[in-house]
């Protein structure tokens, strides 16, 4: 493989691991978007949940009512704790899925950089090759009109 060919196949290999890891990220953001909707709606429904509690001078609930009341508000109080690890633990990993994504961005742009200083290096070489090539000519020319002008 010549360093012609190698240079572009990395940068296009480059931009399929960026594009990739750009999903990644969009798949972790929605995660976490979902986990924290799911977070906040148990924890409305804890707070609903808690302001129907039967207050001072209410009429009192059966004795088994409030077993399974104050079981079913545990539950609530332990769903919500784990919800929340959930949604810190899939939080952390979009951030750092967004770190990966713009590692990946970094090498893509430092290739591209690369890629784009070889090319002006050979347009600049090419460029004074032309010139030579020029010169030669102008010079081979005016040699030439000065040999038949002297005749």
């Amino acid at each position: 493989m010549t360093k012609r060919t190698a240079l572009p196949m990395l940068i296009e290999l480059q931009r399929r691991t960026r594009d990739e890891s750009a999903r990644m990220l969009a798949r972790a953001r929605r995660e976490a978007a979902t986990a924290g909707s799911t977070l906040q709606m148990l924890r409305d429904y804890g707070t609903e949940h808690t302001s129907r509690a039967p207050g001072k001078g209410a009429p009192a609930f059966p004795a088994g009512s409030l077993k399974i009341r104050d079981a079913f508000g545990q539950r609530l109080t332990q769903a919500i704790g784990e919800q929340d690890a959930v949604t810190q633990r899939l939080e952390a990993a979009a951030v750092e899925r967004e770190q990966g994504l713009r590692e990946r961005q970094s090498r893509l742009d430092a290739l591209e950089g690369l890629l784009r200083r070889r090319e002006a290096e050979n347009r600049q070489r090419a460029d004074r090759q032309e010139q030579g090539q020029t010169d030669e000519f102008a010079l081979q020319s005016f040699l030439r009109a000065r040999k038949d002008g002297s005749r």
